[in-house]
């Protein structure tokens, strides 16, 4: 080959070789990637999270293309219930190119997106019913966990659930149905059915009132069905134990597609459900109906 034939197929392999790998990002901060917004877009407020009270700053890390597109984005901080709806807004952003040498160039850098209740944040008074509830929550948690003495527990749960009850209706939906889940689960265990089923109604109630998500929709619907089922109940159970599936279906496809390491956290209480459902069906002599839902609980496990 030719010296000058030779280099000349050094330099086009050296260009194709970097035009097929990735090229580096110009490094910018925080001001300077929001002064290159072109189109910007406004956050949409998770239900869960607004009623959960979160608020807060989620920053992402974003690789914007040389065209001015988005090519890559991640969380890097903020609160995990406000980080997707963070995400999906600044999808809809777009970008002016940035530029290095005169040219288009992939930049990468921070922005963040705000979330907050404003005028609809914690009241003073809300705010000192949280400081109590929480830690005898925490306490309630600890005492049910470790199924030493019942009776313990079920005060412990009831506690919390009472101090739960004096936050405002419409505010702290999330903790109340939490409260009363728990509640109903500790007493339940203590043999004190009838009490158990009282906060196990006000579970429900909670939930139906639509700001709850559906892992804490099916928990609820679940800990009735159950405590129902328990009393002999059965009409009861089998009605609200199909709800708490229906729901727990719906929790599971959700963090397969989302958190797939979590999936197993979903699916325990599906199976205990579709499994006490099969005794509730056998009861009702509906051996086939009951059968499915063993057949189901087997695939899923």
């Amino acid at each position: 080959m030719q010296p000058r034939r030779y280099v000349f197929v050094l330099l086009a392999f050296a260009v194709i070789c970097r035009l097929g790998s990735p090229q580096e990002a110009l490094q910018v901060d925080k001001e300077t990637l929001d002064q290159h917004v072109d189109h910007r877009a406004s956050p949409v407020y998770p239900p869960i999270a607004k009623a959960a009270r979160i608020q807060g700053t989620v920053v992402l890390e974003l690789r914007v293309g040389a065209s001015g597109k988005i090519e890559s984005m991640k969380a890097v901080s903020g609160p995990a219930m406000l980080q997707q709806a963070a995400i999906d807004c600044v999808k809809q952003w777009s970008f002016r190119p940035f530029e290095k040498d005169g040219l288009p160039t992939v930049a990468s850098g921070q922005v963040s997106v705000d979330f907050s209740l404003g005028k609809d944040g914690p009241t003073p008074a809300e705010e000192q019913i949280a400081q109590r509830y929480f830690p005898a929550f925490d306490q309630c948690r600890k005492a049910l966990s470790e199924k030493t003495d019942r009776q313990a527990a079920a005060s412990s749960c009831r506690q919390s659930a009472q101090i739960a009850e004096e936050f405002a209706p419409d505010v702290r939906f999330i903790e109340k149905r939490s409260a009363f889940v728990y509640a109903a689960s500790a007493i339940a265990s203590s043999g004190d059915l009838k009490n158990a089923l009282a906060w196990a109604d006000k579970a429900v109630q909670t939930v139906k009132q639509g700001h709850d998500d559906n892992s804490g929709s099916s928990a609820a619907y679940s800990t009735r069905g159950t405590i129902e089922g328990m009393s002999g109940d059965l009409v009861g159970a089998d009605a609200d134990l199909t709800i708490a599936e229906d729901f727990g279906r719906k929790a599971i496809t959700w963090m397969e597609k989302e958190v797939p390491g979590l999936n197993q956290e979903y699916k325990r209480p599906f199976v205990r459900d579709l499994r006490f459902h099969a005794q509730v069906l056998q009861g009702l002599n509906r051996s086939e109906e009951a059968q499915k839902k063993l057949d189901e609980a087997a695939r899923v496990n």
